[in-house]
């Protein structure tokens, strides 16, 4: 085997990542944090709803204190076919801190009290909540063990500001926990600077846009969970909404123990077949995107198996090149963990992405839905960003 393709198949992830940062950080300037000095009467004045997708168990709602700020604007989502304890414990929640409950008609297949990381249901009661009972201008879209610690109103009225329509966030994972939480907290870094470059790669803890563009993206969804946030934003760029990042942190939860690490991990390897490869037609719009997930990760996963087998000094090279990236990339939030990092996208992209080929089908047969991505090309955006658009140029 040619040496170079074994080194530029080890070396691909990194070689991207560093493009990924040099890049992103000369345009986070352009997608600024969200603005404090918006005034109180025009945040006062904001109008949007949270919505909080909760169903199977109650302890998944783990941020019940810092919703109680927002009161009625918080619409807890859920299912009809949810366990009587379920019902009773959140409206009891619903009533002491005076929240919305918003049950969809629609019974899950398998209901259980397991945290599903497949199936339609996050995506169907969302899209069921828009159309049902959101009457405020604005959304947020907000998992149910996320938080930030300024207003929600900053995000929104940020949004507002620009004119935009849907925004990205930045995600931050907790600070506190073992090797697996740290090397997550690195990854997560390195993922968010990626919206700098593509606005529309929404995260499902939590993203923001006017209810009458998530109205029309929802309607379009192919509700497959694995992948689901990315597609809501392909969508809403395909269908002419403009899309920002906004750098406004979410706190979010990372799995702490390598059990759930790897659950999660095995269904996000079926999404990202699902994205890269079963949709592999948006690559057209977005190369820079899918050259990464479909060459990179999936084109060259033989090459770095073959590597592996037959060690040699192309594979010293691109160990100790890989390790000198790493640190390049996080020189600023360096830590002892960064030494483990090869080690952990060396799992990732060697064994959860083979897996994930087999993850995708075992997600997507049981619900006959294999999530493909369509959009109606004739659907009409609605003129309000338009008139919105002028508005925040006018007030500028």
């Amino acid at each position: 085997m040619d040496w170079t393709a074994s080194l530029l198949a080890l070396l691909a992830l990194p070689l991207l990542a560093v493009l990924v940062d040099a890049v992103g950080a000369a345009r986070s300037t352009r997608f600024g944090p969200a603005q404090r000095g918006i005034d109180d009467a025009s945040l006062e004045s904001l109008s949007f709803d949270v919505l909080v997708p909760i169903y199977g168990d109650i302890r998944y709602l783990t941020n019940v204190d810092y919703l109680r700020r927002y009161g009625r604007q918080v619409i807890l989502c859920t299912t009809s076919g949810e366990t009587e304890d379920f019902r009773r414990s959140l409206a009891e929640v619903a009533a002491k801190h005076g929240f919305r409950i918003f049950r969809s008609e629609y019974v899950p297949p398998s209901p259980g009290t397991r945290r599903r990381t497949g199936g339609t249901v996050r995506d169907r009661v969302i899209r069921d909540a828009l159309t049902a009972v959101v009457q405020a201008e604005y959304v947020v879209c907000l998992d149910a063990d996320s938080t930030s610690v300024r207003p929600l109103s900053e995000l929104v009225g940020e949004l507002r500001r620009r004119g935009d329509d849907v925004a990205s966030i930045e995600l931050v994972p907790q600070s506190d926990g073992p090797a697996l939480v740290q090397l997550q907290r690195h990854e997560y870094r390195l993922a968010m600077r990626l919206r700098f470059l593509m606005p529309w790669l929404l995260s499902g803890a939590c993203h923001a846009g006017t209810a009458s563009a998530m109205r029309n993206i929802m309607s379009q969804h192919s509700l497959f969970f694995q992948g689901n946030d990315v597609e809501t934003g392909l969508i809403g760029e395909r269908l002419g909404y403009r899309m920002t990042h906004i750098r406004f942190a979410v706190n979010t939860e990372v799995p702490v123990t390598l059990r759930a690490w790897w659950r999660q991990r095995l269904a996000w390897a079926g999404g990202e077949f699902r994205l890269y490869i079963v949709n592999i037609r948006f690559g057209v719009w977005h190369p820079f995107f899918w050259i990464y997930g479909s060459i990179v990760l999936f084109a060259f996963l033989l090459l770095r198996w073959e590597a592996l087998f037959h060690p040699g000094l192309s594979l010293l090279a691109a160990a100790i090149l890989y390790f000198g990236m790493t640190y390049w990339i996080h020189w600023k939030d360096r830590s002892r963990w960064l030494l483990l990092m090869p080690f952990y996208t060396l799992v990732t992209s060697l064994v959860l992405v083979p897996l994930g080929m087999v993850w995708y089908f075992a997600m997507a047969i049981p619900e006959r839905n294999f999530g493909l991505i369509r959009f109606r090309r004739g659907l009409k955006v609605s003129q309000a960003p338009d008139r919105r658009r002028r508005e925040a140029v006018a007030g500028a």
